[in-house]
């Protein structure tokens, strides 16, 4: 199983489990992630790596049974709650799962339906020939046709392209109105 450890205020990894042992600066309290997980975990907190914690657990509970017979009472943590790190942008999650914490997009909720049209790049080359508002809100339909499909909401995304579609062709219709009129005036 590969392992991406935060130690040092950065992502490291990936590691095998046999490594992280030796790994120095590596305890209950590193944060672990592998794939599979939906974020960042206390490795002490997981039951896949609690095998590499057994030898420090039989070393507590020897101290533990001495400090009993002594009249001190053992100091028991409590576990560290799970939380997200934030990284830097240049140490991205593996490239291999989509949902790693790191990554900015997720693939599709509904990855079996092909996005709808954008209809983007007429959108853009309206806008600079054309200049108008008509041009600038078929920009932001073309936008929100891909935002709406990178979360799952294939009805959103599909009335969006609708609109884009639209859009475009009253902005085409509206910037072929002043060169036919400038046409019939030279004419």
């Amino acid at each position: 199983m590969k392992v991406w450890i935060y130690l040092e205020g950065k992502q490291q990894g990936p590691f095998e489990m046999e490594e992280l042992k030796s790994k120095p600066g590596f305890d209950e309290n590193t944060r672990v992630w592998f794939e599979g997980l939906p974020k960042w975990y206390p490795a002490g907190s997981l039951e896949q790596m609690k095998p590499l914690f057994e030898d420090v657990v039989s070393e507590v509970s020897e101290t533990e049974t001495t400090a009993e017979g002594t009249g001190h009472e053992a100091v028991v943590t409590e576990e560290t709650p799970a939380t997200e790190i934030s990284m830097p942008a240049e140490q991205a999650a593996p490239a291999d799962n989509p949902y790693a914490p790191g990554r900015m997009y997720k693939r599709p909720a509904c990855p079996g339906e092909p996005c709808p049209p954008t209809y983007l790049g007429w959108s853009v080359f309206l806008l600079i020939c054309c200049c108008s508002p008509v041009s600038l809100a078929a920009v932001v339909a073309s936008i929100c046709v891909s935002t709406f499909y990178g979360q799952g909401n294939m009805k959103k995304a599909s009335k969006a392209s609708e609109w884009a579609a639209w859009l475009v062709m009253i902005s085409f219709a509206l910037g072929m109105i002043p060169m036919m009129i400038m046409s019939a005036l030279m004419g």
